[in-house]
């Protein structure tokens, strides 16, 4: 299925400033509000590292923290937990936005608009003001992913994903079928395909106009992170050696073409992220270790060496100058690439 690209660069091809914590707690999640790294643990904790200033952390859920999203257009984060509470948070404090006693909240998306949606069960729940509005979906909501004009949300459950008209929820949903678990979703940058991450060893796209199905399979493990390049022709996905790396240039998608290995270093790659403007992919592995991942050649750039943690996610700010590493022990980075 793919073809392997690698190439390491000599040490020390770079020094990257960093600041390190630990959250106490497993890592649950990872993403950037303006120029704060934020993250959440098994523990309830949401934690906001900001720039040049020490690790802020507040406790929101009595569980552990299973959602996570970035409401950037009122600078706030969004969290779900297991305790059945949907909590808006900033580094001064949190707002409750929705409790459901006894369930768990364990996907949310946030639009460019600030429309969130949660998935509880197999309820798909549109907050835009008001009582929110609920989709019953055939099976878990078990992924949820707004296009990029936010007016249209993806919600991924069993046989398939069910596209929903964001400004007019009460239509019935567009689906798109496939026989199999989907647990994540997203859409490409120009909104022309979905693509699902299965819980089998393989992701599925569409093309939305005509509902034509993309198989996207030959993992030899799950994949679980999805990342679209900055000019949305790539994605790239875990679950090999390497990130494995899609094309979506043409009209048919990844139909009838392959994928390529970037960044395969003889460990399975866990987590990853293309850079907001560069052909680079930041890579994090199944033991600890870090690499930026020229695309145009595959060259490896060291950022972190293994320390035997798994890395759950990476995440580049929105200018790219600083990248954030989260580890399924609890290992918080933030470091500086603007040298």
């Amino acid at each position: 299925m793919m073809e392997a690209v690698a190439f390491v660069l000599p040490e020390p091809a770079m020094r990257a400033r960093a600041r390190d914590w630990h959250l106490g707690a497993p890592g649950t999640g990872l993403v950037w509000l303006n120029d704060s790294l934020v993250a959440t643990g098994g523990d309830g904790r949401v934690h906001f590292a900001g720039l040049n200033r020490d690790l802020a952390s507040i406790a929101l859920h009595e569980g552990a923290i299973l959602a996570l999203a970035a409401d950037p257009s009122r600078g706030r984060v969004v969290t779900g937990g297991d305790d059945g509470r949907l909590i808006a948070a900033t580094p001064e404090g949190s707002e409750p936005l929705l409790h459901r006693p006894g369930r768990w909240v364990e996907a949310i998306a946030v639009s460019r608009k600030g429309h969130i949606a949660v998935g509880i069960g197999r309820d798909a729940l549109l907050l835009q003001g008001g009582e929110p509005h609920v989709c019953e979906m055939p099976s878990t909501a078990a992924g949820l992913g707004f296009d990029a004009k936010g007016a249209i949300l993806a919600v991924a459950h069993y046989g398939g994903v069910s596209l929903i008209d964001a400004g007019h929820p009460k239509r019935a949903p567009q689906r798109l079928t496939w026989k199999g678990s989907h647990i994540r979703v997203s859409f490409s940058p120009n909104g022309k395909f979905v693509v699902s991450v299965m819980s089998e060893n393989a992701l599925h796209g569409w093309r939305i106009k005509d509902g034509a199905n993309m198989a996207m399979s030959g993992y030899p493990s799950k994949p679980r992170s999805l990342s679209w390049s900055a000019d949305g022709r790539l994605l790239a996905s875990s679950g090999a050696d390497g990130a494995v790396v899609w094309s979506f240039g043409g009209r048919d998608g990844p139909m009838g073409t392959s994928a390529v290995s970037l960044g395969a270093r003889g460990v399975q790659v866990t987590a990853l992220a293309w850079h907001p403007s560069a052909p680079m992919l930041a890579l994090g592995y199944r033991d600890g270790a870090v690499r930026l991942c020229r695309a145009e050649d595959g060259a490896l750039l060291p950022l972190r060496e293994p320390l035997g943690d798994p890395i759950f996610a990476v995440a580049f700010d929105a200018e790219g100058k600083h990248l954030g590493m989260l580890s399924a022990g609890g290992a918080l980075s933030r470091l500086d690439l603007s040298i």
